[in-house]
């Protein structure tokens, strides 16, 4: 099955259910400003797993945009609702497709919890999936954007990891040198 034979699978869904039409729409837009409202509020009252988690968050968000940013100078996919000529669920405007940004800012917010075991992973494991489903059924993204996020997401994790141990183990414990 092709990206957009698979689009079309979840994006027709819609309209069969309104509560899982207002699910998808909840996903698709405001549930990523409160999962980041949540992060902010497990890296105050969390333990050390949420704050070293928060930490590699703050690393990984800049590092994703810039990965995106590199992505678009080279590759650009309009969105299904610009190519096939439809209404999307949400209001979105008709920028680049891949890779969705809401599933690559879900992943940061998400994968640094279950790098680090926390007892929250299963829980924003799932919000990252429904963020990312959400993004295809209400008609913004392909399939192949969501995954190419997660996957930014991935990277950008793996790169603040290495960030965080440079920090930690490298050359702030060396003395400077002329």
């Amino acid at each position: 099955m092709d990206n957009a034979a698979f689009f079309f699978l979840i994006f027709n869904l819609n309209g069969k259910s309104i509560l899982l039409d207002k699910l998808m729409v909840f996903g698709a837009e405001p549930l990523i400003y409160l999962f980041i409202f949540f992060i902010f509020i497990l890296a105050l009252k969390g333990g050390m797993k949420e704050k070293k988690a928060f930490l590699l968050v703050l690393l990984g968000i800049p590092i994703a945009i810039l990965f995106i940013k590199g992505i678009h100078l080279f590759f650009f996919e309009n969105r299904p609702f610009v190519t096939y000529h439809f209404t999307p669920f949400v209001k979105e405007i008709a920028n680049a497709s891949f890779p969705s940004r809401h599933a690559t800012i879900a992943a940061i917010l998400a994968l640094p919890y279950t790098y680090l075991k926390s007892k929250w992973s299963i829980f924003f494991l799932f919000i990252m999936t429904w963020i990312g489903f959400s993004r295809i059924y209400v008609g913004v993204h392909y399939p192949l954007d969501v995954i190419g996020g997660f996957l930014v997401g991935i990277v950008a994790l793996l790169v603040s990891v290495k960030i965080k141990d440079l920090l930690r183990f490298g050359f702030l414990k060396k003395p400077l040198q002329r």
